[in-house]
């Protein structure tokens, strides 16, 4: 997590611009960091979540079928 966070705050920018929002609302560059981590997860458990309902929903399809 902490390499994709490195990443995106490097050429990402709408990172970059998440990430200077928050340093002016008073937060140190680590806050900033562990906030912008937290919008990671955020993204890729739905990503996850969203793949999941996919693939029960093709498992209840095939056995409905069968």
């Amino acid at each position: 997590m902490h390499t994709i966070t490195l990443i995106r705050m490097r050429l990402d920018p709408s990172t970059k611009t998440y990430v200077a929002r928050k340093i002016a609302e008073g937060k140190t560059s680590c806050d900033a960091q562990r906030c912008l981590k937290r919008v990671i997860c955020r993204q890729i458990f739905k990503i996850l979540e969203r793949d999941d309902r996919n693939r029960l929903g093709n498992v209840e399809g095939l056995a409905v079928v069968a």
